[in-house]
């Protein structure tokens, strides 16, 4: 019964707002998700997008943005966002609204566009309330709910201190115990 109820949940908290984390059970096996932690960043009826947390790019912001002068972010890590390789996003850690900024999650902004992440790099951002992704994951329509009820993916509430974790090669085992503490 308790297998049931978690699925039930985790298909509750899917359909209710972006912001929600996806965390890759041990029976994914696509390459691309193994051990991955996402953020649900959009979601409606015909799709759904997010950004991997844990997979941190092999590129400084200084090469994707070569005339940055603000040496507080220029040696930051870029992160992989996920195998789709289009567009680039930016997780701010915000209490307040920063232009071009949606709310994802308390105190977590998602910032779209390369104008309005440069921006928002130029001003006077410290470096860990910022990070910065290339690519995207994608579902289609179901997609995201079929992978879920065939126990791909456990669905866990999003949080600030999840998407700005200061040790995000760990976050997956981490997320991973507590979801398995929750199941039982």
């Amino acid at each position: 019964m308790r297998i049931f109820a978690g699925a039930l949940f985790a298909l509750t908290a899917w359909a209710q707002s972006p912001g929600v984390l996806l965390v890759a059970t041990p029976a994914t096996r696509d390459t691309d998700f193994e051990r991955t932690v996402i953020v649900l960043v959009e979601q409606d009826a015909h799709r759904a997008t997010g950004l991997v947390l844990n997979r941190p790019a092999k590129i400084r912001l200084c090469e994707v943005f070569p005339d940055l002068s603000a040496p507080n972010v220029r040696n930051q890590a870029v992160w992989a966002g996920g195998p789709i390789f289009i567009g680039m996003n930016a997780l701010l850690r915000s209490k307040t609204r920063a232009p071009g900024g949606e709310k994802l999650v308390p105190g977590v902004l998602l910032i779209s566009g390369r104008a309005q992440i440069r921006a928002q790099l130029a001003s006077d951002t410290q470096p860990d309330s910022i990070r910065v992704y290339l690519g995207v994951c994608g579902w289609g329509a179901g997609q995201m709910e079929s992978e879920i009820g065939r126990g791909l993916w456990r669905v866990l509430p999003g949080s600030a201190e999840a998407i700005f974790d200061a040790q995000p090669d760990s976050l997956w085992t981490r997320l991973t115990r507590t979801a398995a503490h929750r199941d039982h």
